[in-house]
C-alpha cells in the first residue's frame, strides 16, 4: 500500500482514493518501468467482511505512473560521463594522500564538478534554440526543466562551496558572496554592458539610472563607476564627489589588519553620510538615491528591494555597506533578519526549492540541505556526489558528530542508490558499475544482480560485460550471460556460437541440450533414427553434403571437452569423423570400438553408431580384427537389441497417442532386416580376421 497525502490525490483526481482514506495499491507492469496505481481501502483485522456504504458509487481508476528523467537527453549523458570520471578521480586522490587532506586539492575538485554542470548548460541553452526543439513543445519542456534542475545545482554548489569549503572560521565572507550573486544574476552585468559601448548617449536611455541602482545593490561598484565617468554631466562637482567617494571606499585584502580595516570604513561611511547632510549630492536626485543605497539607507533599500526577483539577491551588496566584516559564523544572524525584513516587505511571496536551501546553507542548516537536496529531480546526482567530496575532504565532520549523522553510512547510502539507478537505466550501467565498485559488499552484490538484467544488443557489449564480470569475480554472472548468449545464438540456428557459449558457461545440462541437438540434426552423430529401414536417413545432412557443421567449434574445444560427457562423445566422435574422412580406417575402426566400448553413448545413438561400423566390417580388406569384431556383435546383442525391444514396448503401451520414445517412426519389418545385415557383416568379418590372423606368414 503507498500512503499518499491529499495534494497528491488532488492532482490524481481520485476521488475514491480520497473516499478510501488517502491511500493507494501499486503494482509493477511486467516488461516496462511503468506502475499501475488504483485506489485501496485499508482492512484490519475488526473490519466488517462486508461492502463500504460508498461501493459502486464511483469507477475505480487506475492510473499509470512512469519515473521520468532527464538522462534521456545525450547531452546529459555527457555530463554523467564527466563527472563520473571525476568522482574516480576524487576517490584515487583520497587514497593516495594517506590521511593528508590539503582543502586546495578538493576546491579543485569541488570547482571541476561545477565547470561540467556549467558547460552542460551552456550547451542546453545552444540546444534549446536549436528550430528542431524550437518547433517540439515536449522537447523544449524537457530542455527547460534540466535547465532549470541544474542551474540550481550550480548555484547551490557555488554557494557551498563558499562557505564551507573555502573559508576558514575567522575570515570575511562577503567578498565571496558577491562574487556569487555576480555570477548567478549575470542581466543587470549585460545591461552594464551595453551602457558602456553606448559612451555619453547611455545617459539618455530610459533604464539608465535603474541599471545603475541594481549594479550598486549587487555591490558592483567598480561597474558603477565606469558608467558615471561616462556621463554628459561627468563634469560636474555633484558627480565628481560621487566618483571621490566610490573610489576611496575600502576594500579588505587578505593580511590586511581587520581594526584597522574597520576603523577606515567607519571613517569612509561617516564622510560619505556628512556629504549627504550637506547635500552635496542634491544637485542630481538620481545621483543622489544612489548615494544614498552605498550608505545602506534602510528606506531606500526598502523601496528598490520590491524589485529584487528573491530574497537573497541583493543580500552580499547590503552586507558591502552595512557589515563589510562579516564571518561565517555570524551570518545566520545577519540572513535571518535580512530574511524577515524581505518577508514583510513580499507577504504574499512564496520561498522556492531553491530559495529554501540558499537559506538552509546560510544557517548553517546542512542536514536539512541534504535532505532538500535529494528532491532536485536529478536523479540524486547532486547529493551523492556532494555527500562524496564531503567525506573525503573532512569538511563539516565536526557538524556531522555534533548532529549524531554518520556521514559514511550516509555517502555509502547514496552511492549506493545512485549506482542502482545507473545500472539499470538505459545506456548507463557502465558508469553505474564505478560508483557501486565502491559500496564494499552490497556494491558487488548489487552487481551480480543487476548486471544478468542488462539487455545484450550484440556479442562486442556481451565480451564486455563478461570482462567486468571476470574483474570482479562474479563466476554466476559470467555463467548466465554465456547461456543467454548460447540460448540466442541456437535462436538464430548458429549452433557453432550456441555450442561455443554453452561451453563458456560450464552449465553440463546447457553443453549437453546444445551436444544432442547437433549430434541430432547437423549430421556429424546422425539422425536420431527416424527410419531405419533408410541406413543412410540418419545423416541428412553429412550424407547429403559431405560437410559436418561446426567443424571449427569442436576442433577448438580441446580439453573443454570433460565439461559434459556429451561433449567428450561428440568431440571423440568428430576424430572418427576426421579418420574416415582422410581414409585413415584403422585408427578410425580402433576410436569407434572405444567408442562402443565406452559408457558415454547417448542411447538415441547406438543405432548411428553401429551401422557407422557396417562398411568398416564389409571392407574386403579386413580393418577391423576378431576381438573388436566380437566386441561389437556383443554390443549389437546387449545394446541395440534390448533398446529396440523396449521401444517396440513403449509404442504399443502408448499406442492412441504420439510417442515419446527415441523410436518414434520405426517399422519392425526393417530393424529386423538391418539387424540381419549387421550380424552377417560381422560373420564375415570375423572369418576374414580369423583367416589373416591364423594364416602363417609366408618364409
Amino acid at each position: 500500500t503507498v500512503e499518499l497525502n491529499r495534494f497528491s490525490f488532488q492532482e490524481l483526481g481520485d476521488v475514491l482514493a480520497t473516499r478510501c482514506g488517502n491511500t493507494l495499491t501499486a503494482s509493477f507492469i511486467p516488461g516496462c518501468s511503468k506502475i499501475a496505481l488504483s485506489a485501496y481501502r485499508p482492512l484490519k483485522w475488526n473490519s466488517p467482511d462486508k461492502p463500504s456504504d460508498t461501493a459502486g458509487q464511483d469507477l475505480v481508476l487506475i492510473h499509470m505512473a512512469q519515473e521520468s528523467s532527464l538522462y534521456a537527453e545525450p547531452l546529459l549523458r555527457s555530463l554523467l560521463s564527466e563527472s563520473n570520471a571525476t568522482f574516480e578521480t576524487l576517490q584515487t586522490m583520497s587514497q593516495a594522500q594517506h590521511g593528508t587532506k590539503k582543502t586546495t586539492e578538493y576546491v579543485k575538485i569541488s570547482r571541476t564538478y561545477r565547470s561540467i554542470v556549467r558547460c552542460c548548460l551552456e550547451k542546453l541553452e545552444h540546444a534549446k534554440k536549436m528550430p528542431e526543439v524550437q518547433e517540439d513543445d515536449a522537447k523544449e519542456q524537457q530542455f527547460v526543466d534540466a535547465i532549470v534542475t541544474f542551474y540550481a545545482v550550480e548555484c547551490l554548489w557555488h554557494l557551498f562551496e563558499i562557505l564551507y569549503m573555502q573559508q576558514q572560521h575567522n575570515q570575511l565572507i562577503v567578498p565571496q558572496l558577491l562574487e556569487w550573486t555576480r555570477f548567478h544574476y549575470p542581466h543587470t552585468e549585460d545591461r552594464a554592458t551595453d551602457l558602456l559601448l553606448m559612451a555619453e548617449e547611455a545617459s539618455e536611455v530610459d533604464n539608465y539610472w535603474d541599471t545603475l541602482r541594481t549594479l550598486v545593490m549587487l555591490g558592483q561598484l567598480d561597474v558603477t563607476r565606469a558608467i558615471l565617468s561616462q556621463h554628459r554631466k561627468a563634469n560636474q562637482p555633484a558627480y565628481q564627489a560621487a566618483e571621490a567617494v566610490l573610489k576611496s571606499m575600502p576594500i579588505y585584502q587578505d593580511g590586511y589588519a581587520l581594526q584597522k580595516f574597520c576603523s577606515q570604513w567607519e571613517y569612509w561611511h561617516m564622510d560619505l553620510e556628512r556629504k549627504l547632510a550637506s547635500q552635496a549630492f542634491a544637485a542630481d536626485p538620481d545621483l543622489e538615491l544612489l548615494m544614498q543605497l552605498v550608505t545602506g539607507n534602510n528606506e531606500h533599500w526598502d523601496a528598490e528591494l520590491m524589485k529584487s526577483q528573491d530574497w537573497y539577491e541583493f543580500l552580499p551588496g547590503y552586507l558591502l555597506y552595512t557589515r563589510p566584516t562579516c564571518k561565517p559564523f555570524e551570518l545566520r544572524i545577519a540572513v535571518t533578519n535580512w530574511h524577515n525584513r524581505w518577508s514583510q516587505l513580499r507577504p504574499n511571496w512564496e520561498m522556492t526549492q531553491l530559495s529554501r536551501m540558499i537559506r538552509q546553507l546560510m544557517d548553517h542548516d546542512v542536514k536539512l540541505f541534504i535532505y532538500d537536496a535529494q528532491k532536485l529531480g536529478d536523479s540524486h546526482w547532486f547529493a551523492t556526489h556532494l555527500i562524496d567530496l564531503i567525506y573525503h575532504s573532512g569538511h563539516l565532520k565536526t557538524y556531522f558528530d555534533q548532529h549524531n549523522l554518520d556521514l559514511p553510512a550516509l555517502r555509502h547510502a547514496m552511492i549506493f542508490e545512485y549506482g542502482s539507478y545507473l545500472m539499470t537505466t538505459h545506456n548507463l550501467w557502465q558508469l553505474g558499475i564505478d560508483y557501486l565498485d565502491h559500496c564494499s559488499q552490497e556494491g558487488i552484490a548489487a552487481i551480480e544482480l543487476l548486471l544478468p538484467r542488462i539487455p545484450l544488443k550484440s556479442e562486442r557489449q556481451a565480451f564486455k560485460i563478461l570482462a567486468l564480470a571476470k574483474q570482479r569475480g562474479l563466476v554466476n554472472v559470467e555463467q548466465d550471460i554465456c547461456k543467454v548468449l548460447s540460448k540466442r545464438a541456437y535462436n538464430e540456428q548458429r549452433y557453432g556460437n550456441a555450442l561455443e557459449w554453452a561451453i563458456r558457461s560450464k552449465d553440463v545440462l546447457v553443453v549437453t541440450a546444445i551436444a544432442d541437438f547437433i549430434l541430432k540434426v547437423s549430421g556429424i552423430l546422425g539422425q536420431v533414427l527416424s527410419t531405419l529401414y533408410m541406413i543412410c536417413v540418419h545423416k541428412q545432412h553429412y550424407s547429403k553434403t559431405g560437410i559436418m557443421l561446426c567443424q571449427d567449434v569442436i576442433t577448438s574445444i580441446g580439453g573443454r571437452m570433460f565439461v559434459s560427457p556429451r561433449l567428450v562423445f561428440l568431440s571423440k566422435y568428430y576424430e572418427f569423423y576426421e579418420f574416415y574422412r582422410q581414409r585413415d580406417f584403422l585408427s578410425g575402426a580402433e576410436l569407434l570400438i572405444n567408442l562402443l566400448a565406452s559408457r558415454i553413448t547417448p542411447d538415441y545413438f547406438w543405432p548411428s553408431l553401429l551401422i557407422d561400423a557396417l562398411p568398416l566390417l564389409e571392407s574386403e580388406d579386413p580393418k577391423i580384427f576378431s576381438k573388436e569384431t566380437i566386441a561389437i556383435l556383443q554390443h549389437l546383442e546387449m545394446e541395440l537389441v534390448p533398446l529396440i525391444e523396449r521401444n517396440k514396448l513403449n509404442t504399443a503401451k502408448f499406442s492412441n497417442h504420439t510417442s515419446k520414445t527415441i523410436f518414434k517412426d520405426y517399422r519392425v519389418e526393417n530393424v529386423e532386416e538391418i539387424l540381419d545385415l549387421m550380424r552377417l557383416a560381422c560373420a564375415r568379418n570375423l572369418a576374414r580376421a580369423m583367416i589373416i590372423e591364423n594364416t602363417a606368414p609366408t618364409s
